[in-house]
């Protein structure tokens, strides 16, 4: 008998046991840890059931350190990957799919794979592809993410809180032995990991020679090691933080892979980023995260948890859809100062033990 969304959340035999339930995730990093809560939640309230995410390769790597979920399905390129990915979930024998991204393809993957039930927001012209349909509230509307998700899959008023991500030994292993051999001879305090890029743009990016002095007084006055990591698309702006620096600066930016760069996140005191994908991976592992915020609107996209400190422009018109790079944008950013970014560090660090 096919799941309905109320026998999943109900106290039933079927809900509280047996069901396969398809998650089709969202696409960008930093969109997927702002799912967790949501997940987190769910989880908790069918803990006899299987739990699978269908996700793109840029995030698969993320969702297989979330215990949350049972397994993980690629969601493959071009037509040929296609069709293997709706055989995969058909493979699958799922009962229920809840449909996170809003996009047309993301209900149509469920809808041909023949899952019986199918969740999602409405809109995009395939409202006809899903079995129920999940209008957000004005709150959700007006609030954080997470809030939407937490409304397609029917666990509002019951977030979770991170961590949520479990990195395994065998990548801590990697992570320490990656920057023992990168960090000889410098200084031996706490790390503080910094984010200087962001892929969406310069939009997002506090200027590099503020991380650059701001790392300076860190190691200065607090004794740190700062850590510079990125994607390789970052490597330049992390370059120039690194040559700004000195002494103290330990760059891997573009140097690990997905697991080393969690596992490098988990042994550091706290991490300064812009809104980006690191900031998100850092507060989902339960870092202490100080997150640098301009045009954009920490409302929707702060990092979810406790543990963190927010610096955002004053004076500003925040909004979602903002150009990759202009003038009113990186003006904003630009008017955070480095001390303020400095004092964050100091005042988030001093209510957390350091991460080992």
């Amino acid at each position: 008998m096919p799941v309905s969304p109320e026998s999943v959340i109900s106290d039933a035999p079927h809900g509280a046991g047996s069901a396969r339930i398809l998650i089709v995730s969202v696409s960008w990093l930093g969109d997927c840890v702002m799912a967790m809560p949501a997940l987190s939640a769910l989880r908790r309230r069918l803990s006899g059931a299987t739990i699978a995410v269908l996700a793109k390769p840029a995030v698969a790597p993320l969702w297989s350190l979330f215990p949350g979920v049972d397994e993980v399905i690629p969601l493959k390129k071009g037509f040929s990957g296609m069709r293997e990915t709706v055989r995969a979930v058909r493979r699958g024998g799922f009962d229920f799919a809840y449909v996170l991204p809003k996009s047309f393809r993301s209900a149509w993957i469920p809808f041909v794979a023949r899952v019986p039930g199918r969740r999602g927001m409405p809109g995009h012209r395939r409202d006809w592809m899903l079995t129920e349909t999940a209008p957000l509230s004005e709150a959700a509307l007006a609030g954080h993410q997470s809030l939407e998700i937490a409304e397609v899959l029917h666990v509002t008023g019951e977030l979770d809180s991170p961590p949520f991500l479990v990195v395994p030994e065998e990548a801590m292993k990697r992570a320490q032995q990656k920057l023992a051999t990168a960090d000889k001879g410098g200084p031996t305090g706490d790390l503080i990991a910094f984010f200087p890029g962001a892929a969406y743009g310069p939009a997002k990016r506090w200027p590099a020679e503020n991380f650059a002095a701001a790392g300076q007084k860190l190691v200065a006055e607090q004794g740190c090691r700062v850590l510079i990591l990125g994607s390789q698309g970052d490597r330049a702006v992390c370059d120039e933080v690194a040559r700004g620096m000195g002494a103290g600066a330990v760059n891997l930016a573009g140097a690990t892979d997905f697991l080393e760069l969690a596992g490098l996140l988990s042994l550091c005191r706290c991490v300064v980023s812009n809104d980006s994908g690191g900031m998100h991976l850092a507060a989902g592992l339960g870092v202490p995260v100080v997150g640098i915020f301009g045009l954009t609107d920490p409302a929707k996209t702060a990092p979810v948890g406790t543990r963190c400190k927010l610096l955002c422009a004053e004076g500003v018109e925040r909004s979602r859809d903002l150009a990759r790079d202009s003038e009113e944008a990186r003006a904003a950013l630009a008017s955070i100062s480095v001390d303020a970014v400095v004092n964050a560090v100091a005042s988030i660090s001093s209510i957390d033990s350091v991460r080992h």
